[in-house]
């Protein structure tokens, strides 16, 4: 499976192979430039922790999840150093976070055999722990829970490593501190920020942050204004995500795509990443009422931008259906594979989902044709996306 990483991505810088560091500009969070904190600090016995590592690597739906663990940090301590630890194919969603100091982009590239894999892993983690080290962190905390991210907190040189109790791959064995985030029932928002009750903060803003700026606006306006969309009620598709079993199938798409140019006098856009290209070519070429495809030709936050003008977004359990929610976009989503009852719940998000006594089976389906997706059809998602559209 092929990575699903956007165009354009920016490049690593050439102090790192493997890590580049992203300063937050002084307007967003207090911090100059270089990152650094333009706030004297003084520290005293029991006050708040100076210098903060979130460790969220990836994906990008799940690093969009812990987003309001920034904004909690910052507001339970204003006057600390707050850095995020992201893999490169995430690090757009927290790049121009307003309530980060620094982001510390770590390109973890897997390739070759396990024994070449093991052995370039040990060698970016050693390029990022001396990133890390010299920020002298005093508390890391990863809401990631694998042995991956565990090891960038112990990398971190922090003496206080705050992670899950239910961790997995031997995570809990590195941290200093574990809690219990709550039950399955828990959203993932509410789940992150449960964490920091072992710093004191208690928060139940569930509310995510996508960072969009007026470049990636201007580029939406323009695609709008070439491909015929101004001025037309526009549904976006998010069709595909890298758990196979939790794609829709191709016919679904394209009973939508024509049920609502016919219907509602609609267009379709069918947004994505590189990999997605062939899927959204195929939906596409099925299709009586085309959709535009922008599929591999925007970055993630183009992508957000062009959601920013459409009427509704329809998704699969996808990063870019998560970025829709953060935008505050009306939404739909459809689930089968992947759990929607822990889905953070708002007026204008609305899950469509087939009763099946094996869903969610997550990654280990227990059928071969995903009969839980298979059942889906166009009329339901008529039904969920209809306030939108009338």
């Amino acid at each position: 499976m092929r990575p699903r990483t956007f165009a354009n991505s920016p490049p690593l810088s050439t102090k790192s192979s493997s890590v580049r560091c992203v300063p937050i500009p002084a307007s967003g969070s207090g911090c100059t430039t270089d990152g650094r904190s333009r706030r004297r600090r003084r520290r005293m016995p029991g006050s708040a922790p100076e210098r903060i590592l979130i460790v969220k690597l990836s994906a990008i739906g799940d690093v969009l999840m812990a987003t309001p663990v920034a904004r909690a940090l910052r507001q339970a301590f204003p006057d600390s150093f707050i850095a995020w630890a992201v893999e490169r194919k995430s690090a757009d969603v927290v790049i121009g976070n307003p309530y980060l100091d620094e982001v510390i982009v770590w390109d973890r590239v897997k390739r070759g055999s396990m024994v070449a894999d093991a052995a370039r892993f040990i060698g970016s983690l050693w390029g990022l722990r001396r990133e890390l080290r010299s920020r002298r962190f005093d508390v890391s905390v990863d809401l990631q829970g694998l042995l991956r991210s565990a090891g960038v907190c112990l990398a971190s040189g922090a003496k206080r490593r705050i992670g899950f109790a239910d961790g997995a791959e031997g995570s809990v064995h590195i941290y200093t501190e574990r809690y219990d985030p709550g039950g399955d029932e828990i959203n993932a928002q509410q789940r992150n920020l449960n964490l920091l009750k072992a710093l004191g903060v208690n928060s139940t803003d569930t509310s995510m942050y996508m960072p969009i700026g007026d470049d990636d606006r201007d580029f939406a306006a323009r695609f709008f204004a070439e491909n015929g969309l101004d001025g037309r009620k526009v549904v976006a598709f998010c069709p595909a995500t890298t758990w196979v079993n939790k794609h829709w199938t191709p016919e679904g798409w394209r009973g939508v795509a024509d049920l609502v140019g016919r219907q509602y006098d609609a267009s379709c856009l069918i947004l994505g990443s590189k990999a997605d290209v062939a899927l959204a070519q195929r939906i596409a070429d099925a299709a009586e009422f085309k959709p535009v495809i922008s599929a591999g030709r925007t970055t993630l936050k183009q992508a957000g931008a062009l959601m920013e003008k459409c009427a509704v977004v329809i998704g699969v359990d996808t990063g870019l259906l998560h970025m829709a929610v953060a935008l505050d976009r009306p939404s739909v989503g459809l689930f089968g594979a992947s759990a929607w009852r822990c889905f953070l719940k708002k007026d204008n998000f609305v899950w469509v989902a087939k009763d099946f006594h094996c869903s969610p089976c997550r990654r280990h389906p227990t059928c071969s044709n995903i009969d839980c997706m298979q059942a889906i059809t166009p009329a339901d998602v008529d039904e969920a996306v209809r306030r939108w559209l009338e």
